[in-house]
This record gives structure tokens, sequence and C-alpha cells, in this order.
């Protein structure tokens, strides 16, 4: 993919988040959470890694974002997010991610739940090895990058507790799927790669009541 034409393609992507969070925004509920995570990174296909979530050896990773809420009712929630992200992946990159989800959280009663996402965004991508590059005059000589534009398509599956008792807070455990794009178009255009989150997610922002 030309860069031009990838360039066109994330603007387009982030001006979508813009809109859709704006869109939340007019029927949110009362109060909206701030959410953090961490968590741990892997170039896997779904379903690999231990207990088939979990790569080895370990790639740290965090998260910090919230969400709009679209509706409010008691079991069935229909969400957005807005998400900002880092990883690091030792040898191979730096991930910094821009991204939103369009989500469903079903309730079991007022603490348990279950919810899926779909998301996609912006992640830039910066080497975590020295690139070198072959000179005119035959020898190597060291480039230094800072990264490269690409694009992240995501789907997330997982499930929370929240306790009420503690101000709402909400614990949750997701396990994220996500393509990222064109990685190196020569051999490997599409890069698979896995997250397993942990979070913490807490009511902070004041919003609009739905009407």
């Amino acid at each position: 993919m030309k860069a031009g034409k990838m360039n066109k393609w994330l603007a387009a992507i982030i001006w979508a988040m813009v809109a859709a969070s704006l869109g939340a925004q007019s029927t949110a509920g009362s109060l909206r959470p701030v959410s953090i995570t961490v968590f741990n990174h892997a170039t896997l296909l779904p379903g690999a890694g231990v207990l088939g979530v979990w790569g080895v050896p370990a790639h740290p990773g965090f998260s910090v974002g919230t969400e709009f809420r679209y509706n409010r009712h008691p079991k069935n929630e229909w969400f957005q997010t807005v998400r900002m992200g880092y990883f690091y992946h030792r040898y191979v990159q730096h991930g910094i991610q821009l991204y939103s989800e369009a989500g469903y959280r079903y309730h079991f009663g007022a603490s348990a739940d279950l919810e899926s996402r779909l998301g996609a965004g912006y992640l830039h991508s910066i080497p975590a090895a020295q690139v070198f590059e072959f000179s005119e005059n035959g020898t190597y000589v060291r480039h230094a990058s800072i990264g490269r534009p690409q694009a992240m398509v995501s789907l997330s599956l997982g499930g929370g507790y929240t306790f009420q008792s503690m101000g709402n807070l909400r614990l949750f455990l997701a396990y994220q799927v996500y393509l990222q794009m064109p990685f190196v178009k020569e051999y490997v255009p599409v890069l698979p790669n896995s997250a397993l989150h942990f979070g913490v997610s807490v009511p902070f922002f004041k919003q609009n009541q739905v009407p």
C-alpha cells in the first residue's frame, strides 16, 4: 500500500473514531469511566500460546481510555471506547496505539458481566532493534527511524465484576486479537497479534444524562 493512500485511510479512521465518540457522548449516562489496563502482547494467532491466550516470553504493555454508553438498559449495554496504548516487543517493535471499539456488554445482575468489542484505529510502529542501510560506498550505515504509521483492526472478548461497595469499581479481563498492517509488505503484509488485558475501570467523568 502506498504511503499516500495509507495516510488517507488512517485519517479516515481517526475521524470516524472522533465522530463516533461525540455521537455517543450525547446519549451517555451520568458518569463515564476511566479505564486502565496492563497487558501481555504476543505475535500469535488466536488460540496459540499458554492456555491459548498467553504468549511466552511476555512482552509488556499498558492502555488507558474511557467509554461512552449508548443506552441505559439494566442488562444489555451498548457502548463505544476510545483508547491509547503502548507495548514493547523485544527485538521487534515499540507500538503506540490509538483506537476505538464498538462494544456490547451483558450484565448478570448488578455485578458480573461479559462483553465483546470490535475496534479499529492507528498503530505507530517503532523498530526495537538497530536498522542498517547499504550505502553507495559499499558499507552499512545505521539508519535512525522514528517509526511508521500503520492501521489496526481488533476483536476483544472478556468479562468483569463490579464492586458496588467500592464506588462501582470494575475489575475485568479481556483477550484481544488484532491485525497490524501493512507490517512488512514484501513477506508479512498483515501481522497477527494478541494481548491479554487485566484492567480496572472507575466512574470518573461527568456526562449528559440519557433523555
